[in-house]
């Protein structure tokens, strides 16, 4: 009988270490984090546990931070306009409190 290894493979991105599509919410890139330590954290797979669940939890740090998340795509090729806010133009009119 052949052995089934739960191990993380080395993903291409920090997307795929979390097994959630680049456009993912904040709200299913905490799901996934939470689905994949699970079953990496040390304390259930002991033997596969300590690097992966490393992997898994610095990806996190990374995709639910807004700034480090919109560094990243554009670290990838990928636009990050959706995470990041478009630079708000200001007027000395409209900026005064009368």
């Amino acid at each position: 009988m052949a052995e089934v290894s739960t191990a993380v493979r080395r993903p291409k991105s920090l997307y795929e270490v979390l097994r959630v599509k680049e456009t993912a919410s904040v709200e299913e890139i905490k799901a996934g984090y939470r689905s994949m330590a699970k079953r990496f954290h040390p304390d259930v797979a002991p033997a596969a546990g300590g690097p992966d669940f490393l992997e898994i939890h610095r990806a996190y740090e990374m995709l639910s931070d807004p700034t480090a998340r919109a560094r990243y795509d554009l670290s990838i090729g990928r636009l990050g306009f959706r995470a990041a806010a478009p630079p708000r133009s200001r007027r000395w009119e409209t900026d005064q409190c009368w």
